[in-house]
């Protein structure tokens, strides 16, 4: 295996690891908040989320067999290698990131920090490569994160000013439509 593979497939596994981070904490989020609104949003950051675990499966698929990234929209199509799937263990990585006791707002900003995290992995993945496919992958991943980062911010400063949810149907996940 070349430099470049090396670096692509270890890119890729961290980002893997991100996106299984997001899926469990926001299905962890949306379990905990009473609020109908509140689970909305976080079960549709979810579903985004494994949206992205997807893409980024078929490209590891990729590199691994072809040593090529897909385009973005050839990686949304194909379904990833069943072996990589599986979503292992989630539960514990999310009693690290929210505490038994915190509220809705704490939950909120954990969730904006672990946006933040997501969107400065993708902007140095993509800084970091020269191929101008991953590139483009990683930068939908960027603005994606900035979307989420957006969308939990809106609904932080909402709910910390009028004391209730809102989530906002054109707020919808870009996979949705």
């Amino acid at each position: 295996m070349n430099e470049g593979m090396d670096f692509a497939l270890s890119v890729l596994r961290q980002a893997m690891d991100n996106e299984l981070e997001g899926r469990a904490l926001y299905l962890e989020a949306a379990e905990r908040t009473k609020d109908e609104l509140g689970k909305r949003m976080f079960h549709s950051l979810a579903q985004d989320e494994e949206e992205h675990l997807q893409i980024l499966q078929v490209q590891h698929g990729a590199i691994t067999g072809t040593g090529q990234w897909l385009d973005l929209e050839a990686a949304q199509k194909e379904e990833p290698d069943p072996s990589l799937r599986l979503f292992p263990q989630e539960e514990e990585a999310v009693e690290r990131l929210i505490p038994e006791d915190a509220s809705d707002l704490d939950a909120l900003k954990i969730a904006m920090d672990f946006e933040r995290r997501g969107y400065r992995l993708y902007e140095k993945a993509a800084a970091e490569t020269s191929d101008p496919t991953a590139q483009a992958i990683f930068r939908f991943l960027v603005e994606e994160e900035s979307r989420h980062f957006a969308l939990l911010d809106n609904s932080h400063d909402y709910l910390a000013n009028q004391g209730i949810w809102y989530f906002d149907d054109i707020e919808k996940p870009f996979f949705e439509g």
